[in-house]
């Protein structure tokens, strides 16, 4: 079952939630406002607690826009169509009586209208319109949008005696203009819309868990033979590969393969990346070729990552060199070259504030943040940090409860694994750690 975390208003939400039955199989949870910018204060909260994130309209989409590119969160909004104006319009003329010429109407494009106007064969002459079309061609601009603008719109041309009713796209118009004692009308929640917006979100988000779980393999080839290395060289990789939840394939020529997936790959930060790169060129004083391939098999991850391995070459000579070849045979690369110098942890200023609350390192901080992310942020054991860690259980035990006492962390249950022994505590992470 998936979860959905639908962010509208209270308004919106009765409006839709007779909808729901359409997807038995999903689960759909409430994040309210009253204002659309309100969003940007609980948009984290609402991605860790669903799979996808559902906005009532574009403008809470984009006033979040920021932050879903950056945190990758799997978010889309219900769209204003042509069926939900036709709707809205229909309505208005069987209970309202009203004409077009009598009505003031606010929408995301005002090329929707004549389009609808047009396809019915209604002259659209002296009809009053007004749209927030740039928001979707700049969304970097929504902090300019005055939802004050829209309000005065529809008062004017009310109070002029040009219109008697505003229909209006804009919760937050509506709610001011009813204030006003403004006859106003908000626009149609078509059922249809609705479903189609969630079938799309449903299905882009089972292509993202497909993509997810691809083959990935990374092959590494040494520039200095470090045939006389190899046991270190291998156990180093081995070490690795368990904090990737990966496997070393067994070799002793080079490249050294690492089989892993492409979701747990592409949760890397190139931070990190960049850190291990650093880490292995001082330990063992060469550098390294990188080739990363995806593949719906092993076979064929195995090949894009040779390919990709190929194309380190074409590059710098002097420097560790990292290329990747997806599923569809196309590269990327070389990744990171402009950024050789990135520290793992001096410009997170969250990181260095856990930090500093919890008496460790911020590169253990960091190594904990991989940990969460490679497993998904599920429920974990004080052994399975230990191991990711290569710390005693003691000591992660320790770092567990230093992160519970900040509220970081928290107890999530028990489990008993195969029935035998003692039960073993389980924690998670909280909101606040992942903010």
């Amino acid at each position: 079952m998936q979860t959905i975390a639908i962010l509208g208003s209270l308004f919106f939400w009765n409006n839709i939630k007779e909808h729901f039955a359409v997807f038995p199989h999903v689960q759909f949870i409430h994040f309210p406002y009253t204002h659309p910018e309100q969003c940007v204060d609980f948009i984290e909260e609402a991605a860790s607690q669903s799979d996808i994130v559902l906005f009532a309209g574009s403008i809470p989409y984009y006033y979040c826009y920021e932050k879903i590119k950056a945190l990758s969160i799997q978010a889309t909004y219900l769209p204003f169509d042509e069926l939900t104006l036709a709707l809205s319009l229909l309505s208005l003329h069987h209970h309202e009586r009203v004409g077009l010429s009598e009505l003031s109407i606010d929408l995301p494009k005002m090329n929707s209208f004549y389009q609808v106007m047009k396809e019915a064969g209604i002259a659209s002459t002296d009809v009053y319109v007004k749209d927030y079309a740039w928001v979707h061609e700049k969304p970097e601009k929504i902090a300019n949008l005055n939802m004050a603008d829209y309000v005065h719109y529809h008062k004017e041309l009310y109070e002029a005696g040009k219109t008697k009713v505003a229909l209006t796209s804009l919760h937050a118009v509506f709610i001011e203009l009813e204030q006003l004692g403004i006859p106003a009308k908000y626009m149609v929640e078509s059922k249809q819309t609705f479903a189609a917006a969630v079938t799309r979100a449903l299905d882009a988000y089972h292509h993202q868990l497909l993509a997810s779980s691809q083959i990935a393999v990374v092959s590494i080839h040494c520039q200095e033979n470090l045939s006389h290395l190899h046991p270190v060289f291998l156990s180093t990789l081995e070490t690795l590969s368990d904090r990737l939840h990966a496997k070393v394939m067994p070799a002793q020529q080079e490249p050294y393969l690492i089989i892993s997936t492409r979701g747990v790959i592409e949760k890397l930060e190139p931070s990190y990346l960049r850190s291990l790169k650093e880490q292995y060129e001082q330990q063992f004083g060469t550098i390294f070729r990188v080739g990363v391939g995806y593949g719906y098999s092993l076979h064929e991850a195995e090949a894009h990552s040779s390919q990709a391995l190929f194309f380190t070459t074409k590059y710098s000579e002097t420097s560790t060199v990292m290329c990747l070849v997806d599923e569809q045979n196309r590269l990327y690369g070389p990744l990171f070259e402009n950024n050789n110098k990135v520290a793992l942890s001096s410009n997170n200023k969250h990181i260095l504030e856990i930090a500093e609350k919890v008496k460790m390192s911020a590169k253990n901080i960091n190594v904990m943040k991989q940990f969460m992310l490679v497993t998904n942020n599920r429920p974990f054991s004080a052994a399975e940090l230990a191991d990711y860690m290569n710390l005693s259980r003691r000591s992660a035990e320790r770092i567990i409860n230093r992160l519970i006492e900040q509220n970081y962390f928290t107890f999530a249950g028990e489990e008993h694994p195969y029935h035998q022994g003692r039960p073993r505590k389980l924690y998670k992470a909280t909101t606040k750690w992942e903010i």
